[in-house]
């Protein structure tokens, strides 16, 4: 009721109780995924952009439990739209995947999705597979009724075959859009249509025609700007100046006069006023250059402090990786060589039978197996083989693999734009990163589902680990020692890493940053 009177503030708050509510029930999961689409319309449309995406995920990430959703529709519109803004079509085109089997239950949105489709298809070079999406769209919404979006999407089909030379096609498109928009009394969309079959007519060397639609464009914007009001007050302000030219020139001579000498007193206050300002700019400029003084020896003292933060915290990271490899040496491959030397000495200090000898040494060969396999498992998580020789990819696809053998989790990795390795050492610090992230979820998160993207488009790479476990407060665990390594590592390489979390809806680290050419 409240997002129908356009009461959003009102409508997220019920929202927000709602999903507070449903979030710990097991048998929500349908209408808390319905509450998290809403709850991001509802943020979107009071201009919160951040919040309304990160609800728009949290609905996303329940679909698969669901089965589909055709309220999820909108929301894979919204997402591919962003996608396609911040010039990432590969991400979109993910998404658009994603939301076609629910077109069957969600036709209302059927021409927005065809319309984002198109924008899909011409952003990456398709333009007769953009063209097919379009006048689907049209269809769909010639069908609703909504003769508003058929106009522009009209534009869009003049626009492509315009680019592809078919004059004829683009002019049929814009004439259909054009009477659309005299039907509609639309006079913002007239003037474009009108500017649009301008420019046809001009390629098509038609030039009569052309000066009548550019005419007739320019007319109507001069309507919506109210020329025709100044036209009329221009041509009173003439016949006055007229009648008035007599008097006004004899005035004209008198002021001029009162002008002057006024200028000559002017002159020597601005003289007076100089010299004032002179001192005030010596006086302004001596402080300015004191305070950007005192400014830069703050500034570097705060980079010194958070330097030395970084690097304390990296230590401790460090200091942890060597204690759990001095636990995994000591407990596992200590133990298994103890055994081995105990049956060796056993065999030695003793007369035994050959077959007892036999036994003894098998049972030895046997733990020094196992013994190699964890020596090999400790070197691996040291530096894995997979990483220096096949790269990022493939060492994170070994790693989620282990991963999901190690815990109740599901975890699924997404990587584009990796056939290029990174530099070796940027690798090897995003797999420490990953790998940490990922131990987090295993002994904190209690998660079902964990998703790791890793998206590279030219030199920015986007990384995203998330999962649906128990959650946190992150001003609370901030003081932490897994956190603060988590950060300091992502300051090391001097990207940004947002963390998003709260009690009971899951976690969320994105760490976003630029790849400088070796």
């Amino acid at each position: 009721m409240a997002d129908r009177q356009g009461q959003y503030a009102a409508a997220v708050r019920n929202y927000l109780q709602a999903a507070t509510y449903l979030a710990p029930l097991p048998e929500a999961g349908r209408t808390l995924l319905t509450v998290y689409a809403n709850l991001g319309n509802s943020l979107q449309a009071a201009n919160q952009p951040t919040e309304a995406i990160r609800y728009w995920r949290l609905a996303a990430s329940l679909a698969p439990r669901t089965g589909p959703v055709p309220e999820l529709l909108p929301v894979y519109l919204q997402l591919a739209r962003l996608h396609l803004q911040h010039a990432r079509p590969d991400s979109a085109g993910q998404v658009l995947r994603a939301a076609r089997p629910l077109l069957p239950g969600g036709e209302l949105y059927a021409d927005q999705y065809y319309f984002t489709l198109g924008q899909y298809y011409r952003s990456t070079g398709q333009p007769a597979a953009a063209r097919q999406a379009f006048e689907q769209a049209v269809g769909f919404a010639r069908r609703k009724g909504a003769a508003g979006d058929e106009a522009k999407l009209l534009i869009e089909l003049s626009q492509l075959a315009a680019q592809a030379g078919d004059l004829p096609a683009a002019r049929a498109s814009l004439e259909r859009s054009l009477r659309i928009s005299e039907q509609l009394g639309d006079p913002r969309q007239l003037a474009d249509n009108l500017d649009g079959l301008a420019r046809l007519a001009e390629q098509a060397g038609q030039w009569a025609e052309a000066l009548r639609y550019y005419r007739r464009g320019h007319e109507l914007r001069d309507t919506l700007a109210g020329t025709a009001v100044r036209a009329q007050v221009a041509q009173l302000e003439t016949r006055y100046r007229t009648r008035q030219q007599a008097a006004q020139l004899r005035a004209l001579r008198q002021t001029q006069a009162a002008e002057q000498l006024v200028l000559r007193q002017q002159r020597r206050l601005n003289a007076v006023y100089l010299a004032l300002l002179l001192a005030l700019v010596a006086a302004g400029v001596l402080a300015a250059a004191l305070l950007r003084y005192r400014q830069r020896q703050a500034a570097r003292q705060r980079e010194q402090e958070k330097a030395l933060l970084t690097a304390q915290a990296v230590l401790q990271g460090q200091e942890e990786e060597r204690r759990r490899l001095a636990r995994d040496l000591h407990d596992g491959l200590g133990g298994m060589l103890s055994t081995v030397k105990h049956y060796l000495a056993s065999a030695r200090q003793r007369a035994v039978r050959p077959d007892e000898a036999s036994s003894l040494v098998s049972q030895s060969i046997e733990h020094l197996d196992s013994s190699i396999g964890e020596l090999r498992r400790v070197a691996r998580n040291l530096m894995p083989e997979a990483l220096l020789a096949f790269g990022l990819k493939q060492a994170l696809q070994d790693l989620c693999a282990s991963t999901q053998k190690a815990g109740p989790a599901h975890v699924q990795l997404h990587t584009h734009g990796l056939e290029t390795r990174l530099p070796q050492k940027l690798e090897v610090e995003l797999y420490r990163l990953v790998q940490e992230l990922l131990n987090n979820v295993l002994k904190h998160a209690q998660a079902q589902e964990v998703l790791v993207q890793l998206m590279r488009h030219g030199p920015e790479l986007h990384l995203v680990v998330e999962d649906d476990g128990r959650g946190f407060d992150p001003a609370v665990a901030s003081t932490g020692v897994g956190l603060r390594s988590v950060q300091a590592r992502a300051r090391y390489l001097g990207g940004t890493l947002e963390v998003q979390s709260a009690p009971g809806q899951g976690t969320s680290f994105s760490l976003d940053l630029r790849v400088e050419r070796e």
